[in-house]
């Protein structure tokens, strides 16, 4: 009688081990084919500078692609483009007539 619930108890460990081993498999093989070649996270096109929620479900974000900055409105059923900002010092020496 113990040494069946010994045999078991070691059957049920082996096979955790093997769905463990097999998940960990699988988020690598995500992690490796789903992240862009040859781009570092800094390295991307497309970076998200900011985000501000409006409700659990909208918010606004300024996202930076190829050095333009831009302001989305995302929602559960749209990304909206609202604006497209220009860089602050440039605008500041404009208006004091350095620029």
């Amino acid at each position: 009688m113990e040494l069946d619930l010994v045999n078991t108890g070691l059957k049920t460990m082996a096979m955790l081990f093997i769905v463990l081993g097999f998940l960990i498999l699988v988020l690598y093989l995500v992690k490796k084919f789903m992240l862009p070649k040859g781009k570092a996270k800094g390295d991307m096109l497309i970076k998200v500078l900011s985000t501000l929620y409006l409700s659990s479900k909208e918010r606004v974000e300024v996202i930076e692609i190829s050095g333009e900055k831009i302001v989305l409105g995302v929602t559960p059923g749209s990304i909206r483009f609202l604006t497209k900002l220009s860089d602050l010092k440039q605008d500041h020496r404009a208006i004091d007539g350095n620029g």
